[in-house]
């Protein structure tokens, strides 16, 4: 099982991504830092660790890939399209799985030790 801080890295790079929206559109590190959120934080946040690095790269990735898609579509559909919107909506979902995540890992820890 994931250990909190893992757990939680994602949800740091979600707002870390949504915050980088501010810097100019050109600009390399907001390409880099939002890219890679896309392409790994969702996913990682609700698959988590598999039992090897492949399995969580591919999971990461397959992941990443669904909940963008799906939640692009959501707005498409509602015609209410934006990058702040999508980034957002994603970041708020990495939080929420990531929290659960660390939760549920600190609740399993603790019932271990009794």
């Amino acid at each position: 099982m994931t250990r909190p801080i893992h757990a939680v890295l994602p949800a740091a790079a979600g707002w870390l991504a949504f915050g980088a929206l501010e810097l100019p559109a050109e600009h390399p590190l907001r390409v880099l830092v939002v890219v890679a959120f896309l392409a790994l934080g969702p996913g990682y946040a609700v698959a988590g660790d598999g039992s090897t690095t492949l399995a969580t790269a591919v999971t990461s990735v397959a992941g990443s890939a669904a909940l963008g898609a799906l939640t692009a579509e959501a707005y498409l559909l509602a015609g209410a399209f934006s990058a702040p919107r999508v980034l957002g909506t994603l970041a708020g979902l990495t939080t929420t799985a990531a929290l659960i995540r660390a939760v549920a890992y600190t609740h399993a820890s603790r019932r271990e030790f009794r």
